[in-house]
């Protein structure tokens, strides 16, 4: 009889904690276009399309849009039950605003209805002349906008103490939501109990970094109730320029799954023309894993101490009403995040992936179970892509695209966060299928220096000071990540004999900038890294008998 009663109280607190707002639906939006990309932001779960325009267009300016729409999913389970925030087209399952500690949503949530900002400029411009813009100003400390902490107090916002936004590359957008606002009418599910804290940034920089943005989703649970075996899903339509000629395919060691033009030319007053580009996104490595019995971090090991999610799968999203059609409500969603179709089927490889009841010969087509849509390689049509769907080079006839890479299952417990990353790349090479390639090897180097995109970014005064003020030493370098050239700044108390080199990680030589007597001062010194892989360098330099070293990263 207890036991029962145990139950009945838990599934009571469960439905209680089920109970929603009356808000009104999120509508602030803004555009992160410092770099190569302008894209439309919104704060309700949903990114690039609320109603036309759309815009994820690469390169800015150039007329041609990436991806058409986006939407993150969120699908587990609250006690017994399915709990899902996700759509594709609206009504979108996200509010604007912070959940009260026990889980409450605003009474009203058009105070939160916002977007913040904050840049380089407003930084720089501070520290050089005091001047505080409006997005200093306006920083949302107070709902949990990440500040580096310069008084040592981590309870206020004292900029003339040194507090400062923490800013992420050279703009970032915070905004903050939570899925108990109002009623889930797309997936037709009670509520999670999340509340959301959510950023996007770029960077001011040519080539392979500016023609990326980068995406920070914080989870608190905020339920009574741990939220179990849970899936953060981020389904794409991409209509790459011209939206009826896409393929899309997967790569589950580079935790990506992306989109690409079928044939060399993509035509159309919105296509990219010849060479098209490719696009797709991945997860970075940031949950800790549940213990289930996978490699989840493509390791080799397998339940390790620490281990860390990257992409769980990625399926192809269709259209209609299908059992291997779009998903309609919350089961279906939380089907498609676990790489199943809607029906609960396994993705089996081969043809579209849809094989219920499908025998030859009496018996079931052998056929492999996996959770990665059309993860072989179309530039070299190997194993199983759209290139090559039957493993007899029989192509599928191509059209609009859509996916959904997934990553979990993970547990939040009552009051406990979780942190998901990741990036959406862009990457043009000399055609379709080189694309391809492009983007595999810039994704990688993604992977590679993943803690660089996502550190805070230090600005300091470049003032000119009086010969007393100069401190002793090497300042980092700018740009940092760099693709072709940087610049090193360093200052000299005193005429001193300088030697400025830059080694690679194995310590050999492989530019020397300066060798040379200075006077006191300031001086820089470019470095142009020609023909050097992508990789770790160390810019090192050496006044009479001090040495100083920074840590320089280049891409490719």
């Amino acid at each position: 009889m207890k036991y029962w009663f145990i139950i009945v109280l838990l599934l009571w607190i469960s439905r209680a904690q089920a109970q929603v707002g009356t808000c009104e639906p999120a509508l602030a939006e803004a555009f992160l276009e410092v770099g190569n990309v302008r894209a439309r932001i919104f704060n309700n779960g949903g990114l690039f399309w609320r109603g036309s325009p759309h815009a994820y267009e690469v390169p800015k300016g150039g007329g041609a849009s990436a991806i058409f729409s986006a939407n993150i999913w969120v699908g587990g389970m609250i006690g017994e039950d399915i709990r899902t925030a996700a759509t594709r087209y609206g009504p979108w399952e996200f509010w604007a605003g912070p959940l009260d500690d026990n889980g409450n949503p605003p009474a009203s949530c058009k105070q939160f209805d916002k977007i913040w900002e904050i840049t380089r400029s407003d930084l720089e411009t501070f520290v050089r002349s005091g001047d505080v813009s409006s997005n200093l100003k306006n920083w949302p400390w107070h709902l949990g906008a990440p500040v580096i902490d310069g008084d040592g107090n981590p309870n206020n916002y004292n900029l003339q103490g040194g507090d400062m936004p923490a800013l992420l590359g050279d703009q970032r957008l915070w905004w903050i939501m939570n899925d108990r606002g109002n009623v889930h009418e797309a997936s037709d599910t009670a509520p999670i109990g999340l509340e959301v804290h959510a950023s996007a940034h770029a960077f001011a920089h040519p080539g392979f970094i500016g023609n990326n943005t980068f995406y920070e989703y914080k989870l608190i649970n905020k339920n009574s109730l741990p939220f179990k075996h849970a899936f953060f899903g981020f389904f794409k339509d991409s209509d790459l320029g011209n939206f009826d000629d896409d393929y899309v395919g997967s790569d589950s060691l580079l935790h990506l799954g992306f989109t690409y033009n079928a044939d060399n030319d993509d035509e159309g007053g919105e296509g990219y023309g010849t060479a098209p580009p490719a696009v797709g996104i991945t997860f970075l490595e940031t949950i800790p894993a549940d213990a289930d019995n996978y490699d989840n971090n493509r390791d080799g090991q397998i339940d390790e101490p620490g281990e860390k999610i990257g992409a769980y799968g990625m399926m192809k999203v269709t259209g209609g009403g299908a059992p291997n059609g779009e998903p309609i409500l919350g089961p279906d969603y939380y089907n498609y995040m676990q790489s199943r179709w809607k029906d609960g089927t396994a993705l089996l490889a081969g043809l579209r992936g849809y094989f219920r009841n499908l025998t030859q010969d009496g018996a079931l087509l052998n056929r492999e179970v996996t959770r990665f849509a059309f993860s072989g390689d179309p530039v070299t049509k190997a194993f199983w892509s759209e290139f090559d769907s039957d493993g007899e080079g029989t192509p599928l006839y191509p059209g609009d695209r859509r996916n959904a890479l997934s990553t979990g299952p993970f547990t939040i417990g009552r009051g406990d966060t979780v942190v998901v990353r990741f990036a959406i790349v862009w990457a043009r090479g000399s055609d379709n299928l080189d694309s391809v390639s492009q983007l595999r090897k810039d994704v990688s180097s993604i992977h590679d220096f993943a803690d660089s995109f996502y550190a805070p970014v230090m600005v300091e005064s470049e003032t000119v000071h009086t010969q007393q003020d100069f401190v002793l030493g090497l300042d980092q370098n700018f740009p940092n990540p760099f693709t072709q050239t940087t610049t090193l700044r360093y200052s000299l108390p005193q005429t001193m004999q300088v030697r400025l080199a830059v080694y690679d990680i194995l310590g050999r030589q492989v530019a020397l900038l300066v060798d040379a007597q200075q006077e006191a001062g300031i001086h820089t010194a470019d470095f142009d890294a020609g023909d050097l892989p992508a990789g770790v360098y160390l810019a090192r330099i050496e006044l009479d008998f001090l040495r100083f070293t920074k840590r320089m990263i280049l891409l490719r």
